[in-house]
């Protein structure tokens, strides 16, 4: 007994388990999920119906039977009654560092037209008089003229505060007399370079409204959330994300200049941070190479176990509502107007270039077709000069692509990062994208199904707080239907050719995410050896019509093997 087995004699002995009808022992599993219909997104095994977790990673995946023997006597095993279970879901473009503004100050999403939006703007001011300005978001381009809202609705409730109030795609500033004044902002102010200040047609006077960096003209009179709120903030998100089954985010651009990035390495430090951050630092244009230095010592403090900042985020351009969208052929509003790239193309491939060769994964805003390929230009450029390699270069938002531009990213490798939850016709298509895009290209709008077709890698994304709520379930309804939800209208279908199937727009929030976030080792799938990041749903999204899909509810959330979002249905 004291000798060491051989080789044979060990494989003897597994014959002799088998022959007895045994099969060796495991240790046991902290967490045992059975009973289940787990749809893994694992091509080697779609389908299971049961795993076992130990120290936050699946250890098994596959039938009861098997699952059964990780079962100890501290093991804590959970009957998921033959619900559908998914891998978390991973929002690969959002803003949670914008959270404290969202869910603190004045929210102004859901409200219809200015009437509405000024009583809310009126009560949160009663409400808070020792506030020495006012601030929040969401107002809607489509309840607006084109020129945005008029400061005269703010000063008739705010009229002795400065007031600024974000559109809901984050692009606009609606603000007061108040805070014009104070900013020194009148009929002889110059639009900046990259900005439109909305104006009277007749008297020139500004309007209230701001676009793109007009609104910088305002921005020393509000200070930034400090750390405290900026944390607040995301707790208050991360309660949010986790009730969606979100266990994986992209945060999509933090200032290396403030708090932001402290906020996260404070929350994680502390234990307080209970799903995966990556992130993008924002490459100001204005600023050159020469912050390059800034974000990589950043790239290095920013180098935890959840919360990572390996990417570089900039804008090629504004946003189609804001006339601000960079185009291939003039806008239909504005004849003369194409919109303005925020980089000069020597400058951006300048950038992309010196980024790539810093080993930067590069993270670009682009819009409208004309920034799409500008960009894609740039991404060339880039793997022209420094070679090949495995970049996965990020362009989100993707509004219009050409035809021809589609099969550049596989080329190039450069994944699609889209937001499913705008795939349909609804106000902005009505009130804002037909009249200023006409009716062809507006029927052309977010291409997604093309982009698998090509090869891509499309990983979807809800832009909160643009999108609220960020639900993903919200955005594979939207991918697969292509209509608003509650609309079954075939009428009412953007573009049924880009209609997605169930698998593929669960793989985009779940795998190809994974995958543009350099995580596919580590989650987007369930399989042994993976963080134990899963969601159980009430309802079958395979046994359900497509149009039902966005009214299942998340049961149970676990990341990392642990419960994070419970809806008390699972008690033992």
């Amino acid at each position: 007994m004291g000798k060491s087995l051989t080789k044979g004699s060990f494989c003897l002995l597994l014959i002799a388990f088998a022959m007895a009808g045994c099969q060796p022992r495991v240790t046991p599993a902290d967490l045992v999920l059975r009973n289940g219909r787990l749809y893994t997104v694992d091509g080697a095994m779609p389908w299971a119906a049961a795993a076992a977790v130990r120290n936050g990673r699946f250890v098994y995946v596959g039938d009861d039977a098997g699952a059964a023997r990780y079962i100890g006597g501290a093991t804590r095993v959970i009957d998921l009654g033959g619900r559908l279970a998914l891998p978390g879901f991973i929002d690969s473009h959002a803003h949670p560092i914008s959270s404290y503004k969202h869910f603190f100050e004045i929210d102004l999403s859901g409200c219809r037209g200015g009437d509405d939006c000024q009583r809310k703007v009126a009560a949160y001011a009663k409400a808070h008089p020792e506030a020495p300005f006012i601030r929040g978001r969401g107002w809607s381009n489509t309840d607006f003229p084109k020129t945005g809202p008029d400061k005269r609705l703010l000063d008739a409730v705010v009229p002795d505060r400065p007031a600024a109030l974000a559109s809901e795609d984050g692009h606009s500033k609606w603000v007061n007399s108040r805070a014009l004044a104070l900013a020194g902002v009148t009929r002889a102010t110059r639009d900046p370079a990259g900005g439109v200040i909305e104006r009277d047609p007749r008297s020139g006077e500004p309007t209230g409204t701001l676009r793109e960096a007009a609104a910088d003209l305002v921005a020393g009179l509000f200070p930034a959330p400090g750390l405290e709120e900026l944390k607040q903030g995301l707790e208050a998100y991360q309660d949010m994300a986790l009730a969606c089954g979100i266990t994986t985010v992209h945060d999509a651009s933090l200032d290396a200049e403030s708090s932001d990035t402290q906020a996260y390495r404070e929350l994680e430090g502390t234990g307080r941070l209970r799903l995966r951050v990556r992130a993008s630092l924002y490459v100001d244009p204005r600023k050159g190479t020469a912050q390059l230095a800034a974000l990589e010592h950043e790239r290095v403090r920013n180098a935890g176990r959840l919360f990572q900042t390996r990417a570089a985020k900039l804008f090629a351009d504004g946003v189609v509502e804001g006339s601000t969208a960079y185009l291939l052929e003039p806008y239909r509003h504005l004849p003369g107007s194409r919109g303005e790239p925020v980089w000069s193309a020597d400058a951006l491939d300048r950038m992309c270039v010196e980024l790539d060769r810093r080993l930067w994964q590069i993270h670009i805003h682009a819009i409208g077709d004309a920034a799409v390929r500008s960009c894609l230009d740039a991404l060339a450029a880039a793997r022209q000069a420094n070679g090949r390699r495995d970049a996965r270069h990020l362009l989100t938002h993707l509004q219009l692509v050409e035809a021809g531009d589609v099969a550049r990213f596989a080329s190039l490798g450069v994944i699609a990062v889209v937001q499913p939850f705008w795939f349909s016709k609804d106000a902005y298509y009505r009130d804002i994208q037909v009249p200023y895009l006409g009716q062809e290209r507006a029927d052309r709008e977010y291409p997604m199904a093309g982009f698998l077709r090509a090869g891509v890698k499309a990983a979807s994304s809800s832009d909160f707080p643009v999108t609220v709520p960020c639900d993903p379930l919200r955005g594979i309804q939207t991918g697969v239907t292509r209509t608003e939800i509650g609309s079954t209208g075939p009428d009412e279908v953007l573009w049924p050719e880009e209609r997605a199937d169930l698998e593929q727009m669960i793989a985009s929030f779940t795998i190809h995410g994974a995958f543009a976030n350099f995580l596919e080792d580590v989650t987007g799938s369930i399989a042994a050896g993976k963080s134990a990041d899963l969601i159980v749903l009430d309802k079958d999204l395979f046994r359900i019509p497509a149009t039902d899909i966005a009214s299942a509810k998340v049961l149970l959330t676990l990341f990392e093997g642990e419960v994070v979002h419970s809806s008390g249905v699972f008690k033992n």
